[in-house]
């Protein structure tokens, strides 16, 4: 960040794919705001609601990236290859619009979150991205030195690709950041985490479960119903954080388990730490939040998503957390739960590698 100035008048752009490309940003922009940086972040919606609950006053406007849907089975191949038909069309859509929004907005420099179409002759363009590596379905694992070779190519177009992860080994990506090797404008910039900017204070009487839902639809709702599930079997005082900013901050309560569409990131870091037990999907951005909080969980990752599957097997391989299939939700026991707070997360360079620190 040493680079960047108060005469710098930045955009910042993260896909809308859930909520964690703009969670990330988070410690980004705040780096950016204390620079005296301009910042301007284009999104879709929901990502425009989560970034103003964070910066009240910040100039936001919409720039849609894709719509997911995903299928309310386990296996998602047929919808990831047309996501993947929707995203090489959308990247090249979304170019020729930031020409014009740099030309419009006198843009100096444009921050991407994953959206590979978000570079710009004449600015600076850096994109932060993890998967440089993707992991495809089984039915499609020929493509992956192809899906290799298109991304090396659209980050090559970019000034600078900001891997979130820590700059030694072992890294928490593992093969999906292996190849940075070949790519001479890609760092490795250290975690990147909304709560490295929260100190939350040490409280006891917090939820017996929080559960994070998060991601696609219809998988998000059938994950909450798992969570709600397993809360009324094993009568446990649950908050359910339903990963819906867009939909106001109301809470709603029955029995045993709150339901609430957001928190902050105060409230839910607060919520994280006292919680007895926590369980949520396997995204990145996730993993990278409850290392920063030192939090142990059970992972989830959405069925199909073969990200998420991979990266739920490393963090159990690399012992940081547990992890289960979303149809085992129904099996788990008090006992599951116990031995999720056995998995102790790093004390070392994964739980001090923030971004904001570097």
């Amino acid at each position: 960040m040493e680079s960047f100035n108060a005469n710098e008048r930045v955009l910042i752009c993260p896909l809308g794919w859930g909520l964690g490309h703009a969670t990330r940003i988070v410690p980004v922009i705040d780096a950016l705001l204390k620079k005296g940086s301009e910042v301007l972040v284009g999104a879709d919606p929901h990502i425009i609601r989560l970034i103003g609950l964070h910066f009240p006053g910040i100039d936001c406007f919409e720039f849609r990236s894709i719509d997911v849907t995903l299928s309310s089975k386990g296996q998602q191949t047929f919808a990831l290859a047309k996501i993947a038909f929707n995203l090489l069309s959308r990247t090249a859509d979304e170019h020729k619009e930031l020409k014009r929004i740099v030309a419009d907005k006198q843009i100096t420099t444009v921050i991407s979150d994953n959206r590979y179409g978000l570079y710009c002759k004449g600015v600076k363009s850096i994109i932060i991205t993890h998967q440089l590596s993707p992991i495809f379905p089984k039915p499609f694992s020929w493509l992956k030195p192809l899906g290799e070779l298109y991304i090396r190519r659209k980050i090559n177009r970019f000034s600078e690709c900001w891997i979130p992860d820590c700059t030694i080994e072992p890294r928490l990506t593992g093969e999906l950041s292996s190849k940075a090797v070949r790519i001479s404008n890609a760092k490795f910039i250290g975690l990147l985490s909304r709560f490295s900017l929260v100190e939350p204070e040490p409280s006891t009487g917090g939820f017996d479960l929080v559960g994070l839902v998060s991601g696609p639809e219809p998988q998000r709702s059938i994950f909450e119903q798992e969570i709600i599930s397993l809360a009324q079997r094993l009568n446990l005082r649950a908050l359910i954080v339903r990963g819906l900013p867009q939909s106001g901050d109301a809470a709603s309560t029955k029995r045993k388990i709150t339901l609430v569409p957001h928190l902050p990131h105060k409230s839910l870091a607060q919520a994280l730490t006292s919680a007895t037990y926590v369980i949520c999907r396997s995204g990145y951005s996730t993993i990278m939040d409850l290392i920063s909080l030192k939090r142990s969980a059970i992972l989830v990752p959405t069925p199909g998503q073969t990200e998420q599957e991979y990266l739920a097997n490393r963090m159990s391989q690399l012992k940081l957390f547990s992890s289960c299939n979303q149809d085992s939700i129904k099996r788990i026991s008090l006992d599951d739960l116990e031995q999720s707070c056995n998995t102790k997360v790093s004390q070392n360079q994964f739980s001090s590698c923030h971004f904001i620190a570097q």
